[in-house]
Parts: structure tokens; C-alpha cells; sequence
């Protein structure tokens, strides 16, 4: 599964999204599900999450690749893309901007 956390220009929560359910839409995420998603709660800011069951703890080239166009398009309207947390069902997780994807 796959969600974003949506922040003001405080850096404050203001609303979330599921965008992807399952491996196969995760695989397909885009930029418009993430951006319409912020316009709804005007949103400045944004976190995408990756919830993990039983697999790695970090992100693999693919999600990195994803993550990495989502936040260019994002960037483009105005949205930033602050992280990409990757998190298990343990608890762990990793996250891009501490260097760990």
C-alpha cells in the first residue's frame, strides 16, 4: 500500500490519501493521484509512504526511480515531495532525505 501525508507551509498534517493498494497499482503510482490529492486539502507539502508486509526495508531502484519522478512532477505545480518513508509491518522503516532510500 502506498499513502501520502499532506502538509501545510508549517509543515503541519492537514490530510492523507491512499494512492495505491497492492503491488500492482504501487508499481503504476504517478504524480495526478498524489497532486489531486493535495489541491483537495491545499496542501505545500507532501510525504509518500510505503507500507511493506514482508519484504526488504528499503526502497528498491524502482520505487527510488518512482519517487524520484513523482516528486519532479509534483515540483512542477508547487508541491513538494519532503520524503519517502518506507515502512514495515514491524515497525522499521527507512527514509529518503535521512539517506536510508
Amino acid at each position: 500500500m502506498a499513502l501520502v501525508l499532506y502538509l501545510d507551509e508549517g509543515h503541519r498534517f492537514v490530510g492523507h490519501a491512499i494512492v495505491a493498494v497492492g503491488w500492482v497499482q504501487a508499481a503504476r503510482l504517478s504524480a495526478r493521484p498524489v497532486l489531486l490529492g493535495a489541491q483537495a486539502c491545499r496542501a505545500t507539502g507532501s510525504v509518500l509512504v510505503r507500507y511493506r508486509r514482508h519484504e526488504a526495508l528499503s526502497a528498491t531502484e524502482t520505487e527510488q526511480a518512482s519517487f524520484r519522478s513523482i516528486a519532479a512532477a509534483c515540483g512542477r505545480h508547487r508541491l513538494a515531495v519532503v520524503d519517502h518513508l518506507v515502512v514495515t509491518t514491524t515497525g522499521e522503516y527507512t527514509s529518503a532525505w535521512s539517506g536510508g532510500a
